[in-house]
């Protein structure tokens, strides 16, 4: 009888293990398993009300955590950031981290998250876009579920396509752009004075249709990016930038900010019927990760205007195209990038990777009482097959550049005269009295008769933006 049982307890024993290390087996320590997610970033349209105890009422978002493998997995959990806005909960345990969390093969569990915002508040102590995100580790790999809300009382888009005949007017609260704002062809978008338009990272205003900015001297039309913080007011390459793309023509651009995009004012394609692509009047462009304002084949106006601190292009006529460029002030000092190539140039030469010309397109243009300055020691650079010229004219402006050349009769440009700006690193582009720039522009039919600042030429224009008066 014992050795009966001594036999039996031993065959249980050895199921016990067994069972044990089954169990322990199923658990996967494989790097190639990973968890699986119907949304890589949950969006928060935040509804900004409280609740009847005067508390803000909560936003609520669920997601499903799924292991999609044969084994079971364990993952750590953890909300990132600790701004407080959001609350997470994983499977009915709240918390901010959660350590080996068990997800059975082929299950899942439920991760619930909660945002709080009291619109009430000072709308300028919160951001205009809240971000956080959940981080997952398992078996060394790390995965995220971004988390965006809307931080403030503002107008949002997010990849929408706007209606024909859309007014953007509101100067009390911001227009908000997540991804993208697009204007089709056919359509019209009107920008009225003093309007602010915040675009996050990676974001666009896509235009096929047309484009008004009617700012004012008093009252520009801002647009910059989403971070409100005084460490980005002036950083490049925070979003995208204004891309006209074909069929859009009679586009303008007035009184208008510009600043910390990865491109300011982009045209991709020519122009429809010979009419402008975009007119730029009295505009202030900076900041930018590439270009301030460039084209590709298109016909351009830009006057009264400054581009500057850009760190490829301030201006770029590029594949040909048509571009009268008048009392513009276009300069890059090196503040915030290294750049081998000049901040001004026109090409009406398509390259390979290589430097094969590849095609030649037809190109006319002309660049009167501008400055083109910076670091560099020329700043104007051309890649241009004569025989597609038809017309380019070049005159009374100030430029840097060891073309001697470009002040030879009968060109009235001047070379390499101290522009003395008043504080180029404070993007303060106005003239210092001893300025090369003084009195050099030529007499233009028909005059610019204002400055960018709205102020009287007098009958000697400066080159460039602004007009000294001393």
């Amino acid at each position: 009888m014992f050795k009966t049982n001594g036999i039996f307890i031993s065959l249980l024993v050895l199921l016990l293990f067994a069972e044990f290390g089954c169990k322990k087996d199923l658990l996967s320590t494989n790097q190639k398993d990973k968890l699986l997610f119907r949304n890589d970033t949950v969006f928060f349209d935040t509804v900004f009300t409280k609740n009847t105890q005067g508390q803000p009422r909560s936003v609520n978002k669920q997601v499903v955590v799924v292991n999609p493998n044969d084994r079971d997995i364990e993952t750590d959990i953890r909300l990132n950031n600790s701004n407080g806005f959001f609350k997470l909960n994983a499977d009915g345990v709240p918390g901010r981290e959660f350590n080996n969390v068990r997800i059975r093969a082929g299950d899942s569990i439920y991760l619930f998250i909660e945002l709080y915002i009291d619109q009430n508040n000072d709308p300028f102590s919160r951001p205009l876009i809240i971000r956080d995100s959940i981080s997952f580790f398992t078996n060394t790999n790390q995965q995220d579920i971004q988390l965006v809300a809307w931080g403030q009382d503002a107008n949002y888009f997010r990849n929408d396509t706007l209606d024909c005949n859309t007014v953007w007017d509101n100067i009390d609260k911001p227009y908000v752009v997540y991804g993208y704002a697009y204007v089709p062809e056919g359509c019209n978008l009107t920008i009225k004075k003093g309007v602010k338009i915040h675009f996050a990272p990676y974001s666009w205003l896509f235009v096929e249709g047309t484009l008004k900015i009617e700012g004012t001297k008093d009252e520009k039309v801002k647009m910059e990016g989403d971070r409100l913080q005084p460490a980005f007011e002036e950083t490049p390459g925070q979003w995208g930038g204004i891309w006209f793309s074909w069929p859009s023509v009679n586009n303008s651009i007035t009184h208008a900010e510009i600043k910390n995009a990865t491109v300011g004012i982009y045209c991709d394609s020519a122009s429809a019927n010979g009419l402008p692509n975009v007119i730029v009047k009295n505009t202030f462009v900076r900041n930018m990760l590439f270009d301030g304002l460039a084209g590709r084949m298109s016909t351009i106006r830009a006057e009264n205007s400054v581009f500057e601190n850009c760190g490829r292009y301030t201006f770029a006529g590029q594949w040909g195209g048509n571009y009268q460029l008048t009392h513009c002030t276009f300069a890059t000092y090196n503040l915030d990038f290294s750049r081998k190539d000049p901040t001004f140039v026109f090409t009406n030469r398509q390259r390979d990777e290589l430097g094969r010309i590849l095609n030649t397109f037809n190109f006319s243009g002309s660049v009167r009482n501008c400055i083109i300055y910076g670091s560099q020691l020329s700043e104007l650079g051309f890649d241009i097959d004569q025989s597609k010229v038809t017309n380019l004219y070049i005159g009374g402006n100030l430029i840097r550049s060891e073309d001697e050349s470009l002040a030879v009769a009968p060109l009235t440009n001047v070379i390499n005269k101290d522009p003395k700006f008043i504080n180029f690193a404070k993007h303060d582009f106005a003239l210092d009295t001893l300025s090369g720039a003084k009195d050099i522009g030529e007499v233009l039919i028909p005059p610019v008769t204002r400055d960018y600042l709205e102020k009287l030429r007098d009958a000697k224009p400066d080159a460039g933006a602004y007009e000294r008066f001393d």
